[in-house]
């Protein structure tokens, strides 16, 4: 989906921490109107820290975020209409049946879209008298999942839509989240740790990383830019070198330098490796 108009979240020089735990020195993020942004890092990086912040949970030791253009710690009544969450570890009521839990919700919403609830929901081998109870936790996810969608926000906050979805679930969630944002200026700020699902659907991505710097820019970019070569020779500590690692007596290197820059400056010949995104992450973060 292609980004207008004003940025959504706007965060500038974010500092937080807990104790002396330092979570950001200086975050600065923007997630442009109908994009969808991918939240990325490892666990323990901050990434349910940012959404505390962006929805008022918490308030940053330094540093401004403004969501919809007004500070995410005093949004007002009607601002956080416009926000749905998924938050991870989700809260469901089990002893409601689905076809209960819909009327239940819509009466908090003034803009439910009912039949979006129940499209999603179709999609799934179940009936709706059955009680949430009754469910697999990936089935109770979707049910939570079209619970998000009926709420027909301007922006939805995903922190971890993949957790307990199983391949199927997980394909039918993003071809109807795809589906669900055509036409519309809908901007969606999303985390997974199912770095595979995200390449197709994402359009820009924020990196975070305690050791690495914060990479924010285009999806599409970082997977074209970010390369691993492959070379027997022993390398030093070179500018422009992210990551080294060794793998059978082979060194990987991880860089964002192209192949005849970087065999200039090392003398060595170096051979271009494929990789999935997923495996570019870990390049850039590194596995452990």
């Amino acid at each position: 989906m292609k980004a207008t108009g004003a940025p959504i979240v706007s965060i500038q020089d974010l500092h937080h921490r807990y104790g002396n735990k330092k979570i950001y020195q200086g975050l600065s993020v923007d997630v442009e109107k109908g994009s969808v942004f991918g939240l990325l890092g490892k666990n323990g990086v901050g990434k349910s820290t940012l959404i505390n912040i962006l929805m008022g949970y918490l308030r940053p030791e330094k540093g401004d975020c403004l969501v919809f253009g007004e500070p995410s710690h005093n949004l007002p009544p009607e601002t956080r209409r416009r926000i749905a969450l998924l938050y991870e570890g989700f809260i469901s009521y089990d002893a409601m049946r689905i076809c209960d839990v819909e009327p239940f919700f819509a009466a908090f919403y003034p803009s439910w879209k009912k039949q979006v609830f129940y499209d999603l929901v179709s999609l799934m081998d179940v009936k709706l008298t059955q009680k949430l109870s009754t469910l697999s936790f990936g089935q109770k996810s979707q049910v939570i999942l079209g619970l998000v969608f009926a709420q027909d926000a301007d922006l939805l906050i995903l922190d971890d839509y993949s957790m307990g979805l199983d391949a199927g679930y997980r394909r039918l969630f993003i071809d109807y989240l795809k589906d669900y944002l055509s036409g519309t200026d809908k901007t969606v700020l999303v985390t997974s740790h199912i770095m595979g699902d995200l390449e197709s659907l994402v359009d820009s991505i924020v990196i975070l990383d305690r050791k690495m710097p914060v990479y924010q820019g285009r999806m599409d970019t970082f997977c074209h830019d970010f390369r691993c070569y492959a070379t027997s020779a022993s390398i030093p500590e070179t500018p422009g070198i992210l990551r080294t690692e060794t793998l059978m007596g082979e060194t990987r290197i991880y860089s964002f330098l192209a192949a005849d820059a970087l065999e200039r400056t090392l003398s060595v010949p170096l051979k271009p490796v494929p990789l999935t995104f997923e495996e570019k992450f870990l390049g850039y973060v590194g596995k452990y």
